[in-house]
């Protein structure tokens, strides 16, 4: 049987999607696909499995770039950066018809002209079954109102063009399956994969209980309104009553819709909150998450976050929201805390209880690390058994 070649595309070559994007392609390539995972330059993790390769082919960028300071100048990378994105959609374009690959799977699209490019790409390859890993199943900013879905005639109609094509669609959930089916309407399958550990980040597997750490409190991920970190730091303020000790560690990159200074004035008032605004590069990862006693998701909206998975593969508890498909993701009292999104009461408790109790942080870090066993072949198992399903063995006509 000839290996199915696979295409993954990720633009940025690094962050979340372009981890989860070279974790599911390892997968397939130990399943026997021939992967191939298109992004831009530099790629943060360069070692694979045999049977899959990441080519960095797309003119991108990194989002540790640090961001300017000068409102005119951030106008002036934001057009910058798109007419690099549009570059990056042509040479991605030229790559595939070259590849003429039997799948192409994308992970998100944002702008008008992302899936006016699909369709094309779906014309030009009519052999070709197409897909993509719905993170995010409708279009959002990043870079203002990162809480609503964008909307607006054209943009709408292009994704829904878009969305018509795809043969298969894959999700992290059953909620954000549920969005995709009232919201699009793919001509394939929807299929609901799970996320499985976040592998690229070291051994796991020999990271100390969360019971034996100090009372650290960790935020990790771009910092931006949805994710409510301003909520978050009402409820320290909470906690602090009970565990004056206790310490709360944001980490990560600062989105344009957040107001910097405004959360620096208030973990200022709070206190014993260190504060690491810019990207976390993936070296620095396993000891940022060991050094806590749990990992906090206070979303106000979500469909899925891989910090969850995160957290877990290193054997840390997560007290998260129950929105979008956070709470199917940890399991209330079995491998971490769920909470209502913006209840700081809630949010202080939940924190409080594993910082007074070790040995319960412990054993729900445990729980959460043993429940990603084999997960990560099984996403690769549904999406080799879908793909079978729609044709797309080398040579099949569709």
């Amino acid at each position: 049987m000839t290996a199915r070649r696979i295409v993954l595309v990720e633009f940025s070559p690094s962050g979340g999607l372009f981890h989860f994007g070279v974790r599911l392609g390892t997968s397939l390539a130990e399943r026997g696909e021939k992967v191939f995972l298109l992004t831009g330059p530099d790629p943060e993790i360069r070692q694979t499995v045999p049977g899959m390769e990441i080519r960095a082919v797309l003119p991108t960028w990194h989002p540790a770039t640090a961001s300017p300071t000068s409102p005119a100048l951030r106008v002036l990378r934001r057009g910058t950066r798109a007419l690099r994105l549009v570059a990056a959609w042509c040479v991605l374009t030229a790559q595939l018809v070259r590849m003429r690959p039997d799948v192409v799977l994308w992970s998100n699209w944002r702008f008008l002209f992302e899936p006016l490019f699909v369709v094309a790409i779906t014309w030009l390859l009519p052999r070709t079954a197409v897909g993509i890993i719905a993170h995010e199943p409708l279009p959002r900013s990043d870079a203002r109102d990162t809480s609503t879905p964008r909307t607006g005639r054209l943009l709408l109609a292009a994704f829904a063009a878009a969305w018509r094509r795809m043969d298969v669609a894959y999700v992290l959930g059953e909620n954000a399956r549920q969005v995709v089916l009232d919201n699009w309407e793919p001509r394939g399958e929807v299929v609901v994969i799970p996320h499985g550990p976040v592998s690229v980040f070291g051994d796991f597997d020999r990271a100390a209980s969360a019971a034996l750490t100090d009372r650290t409190v960790l935020f990790f991920g771009t910092w931006t309104r949805y994710k409510g970190i301003e909520p978050l730091l009402h409820a320290f303020s909470e906690v602090r009553r009970s565990v004056p000790e206790a310490r709360l560690v944001l980490a990560g990159a600062v989105s344009a819709d957040l107001d910097e200074g405004a959360v620096t004035a208030l973990a200022r008032t709070v206190g014993n909150v260190d504060l690491r605004p810019g990207y976390v590069d993936a070296a620095d990862v396993p000891e940022l998450i060991r050094g806590s006693r749990m990992v906090v998701t206070p979303y106000l909206r979500a469909s899925q976050s891989g910090v969850i998975h995160l957290a877990f593969s290193h054997g840390r508890p997560v007290v998260t929201t129950g929105v979008g498909d956070l709470a199917d993701a940890v399991n209330d009292g079995e491998t971490g805390l769920v909470v209502p999104p913006g209840d700081v009461p809630a949010l202080a408790g939940a924190i409080t209880r594993l910082l007074l109790d070790p040995s319960l942080a412990g054993r729900l870090g445990t729980r959460g690390h043993e429940g990603l066993a084999g997960t990560g072949e099984e996403a690769a198992r549904r999406v080799s058994d879908s793909l079978d399903r729609c044709r797309t063995g080398p040579g099949d006509n569709r």
